[in-house]
């Protein structure tokens, strides 16, 4: 196993260890989600992304997706966590993009989790996964956020700097690697940064989107 693999490996075993400890009903930050659908969400993500589509579906399709969604909410917790720490298989092309996209829907989804829980505190994070979080920064910021602003991300892994045409001024934010993947992606209230920048920017931040 690649050291990458391994440092994958760890962060999946960990979610997992957090699904169990916590159990299906904890809240996550997600509104409207508990543990149970974050993990949902998930297996159908990495193992069954047809059925997605499927639900929403007329007809016999429609049914059997209901079927087989029905047969996985009957599995124990237990169970359904251990779907989770197997991963998505080596052809799976949903493992292949987190793999490039360091890893970032383990990272982002196991925060939402972890932060809904009453005296959170940021994890420490080993150095490769530290590393994984800011990749999954400067690949995730231009999808994810639309402001009308130069912002410069600043970790202590380094800088990224992301313009926009017809910028109002310049923002900079600050922050650890997996605090600036929460703040690109929208998780304000979960995420651990601080913003400075001129008024006109910080305006443009405010009517801006951030978030997939």
């Amino acid at each position: 196993m690649s050291e990458e693999d391994s440092t994958h490996r760890t962060e999946r075993e960990e979610f997992a260890a957090t699904f169990l400890a916590l159990g299906e009903q904890a809240p996550t930050i997600l509104p409207g989600w508990a543990a149970s659908d974050l993990l949902e969400h998930l297996h159908l993500r990495e193992r069954a992304p047809h059925l997605m589509l499927a639900s929403r579906l007329p007809g016999p399709l429609r049914r059997r997706a209901q079927a087989a969604l029905s047969s996985y909410r009957e599995r124990s917790w237990t169970e359904r966590v251990a779907l989770f720490r197997a991963g998505p298989g080596p052809l799976s092309p949903v493992g292949r993009l987190d793999a490039l996209s360091g890893q970032a829907e383990l990272l982002i989804h196991h925060e939402d989790l972890r932060r809904a829980q009453e005296g959170w505190e940021p994890r420490r994070l080993s150095p490769a996964t530290a590393a994984d979080a800011w990749r999954a920064v400067g690949l995730m910021a231009p999808l994810a956020m639309s402001v009308q602003a130069d912002v410069t991300l600043v970790s202590p892994l380094g800088g990224r700097r992301l313009r926009s045409r017809g910028a109002a001024g310049s923002l900079r934010v600050h922050g650890d690697p997996l605090e600036l993947l929460l703040w690109v992606t929208g998780r304000d209230e979960a995420s651990r940064v601080q913003v400075h920048g001129e008024p006109a920017a910080l305006r443009a931040l405010q009517d801006g989107r951030r978030g997939l």
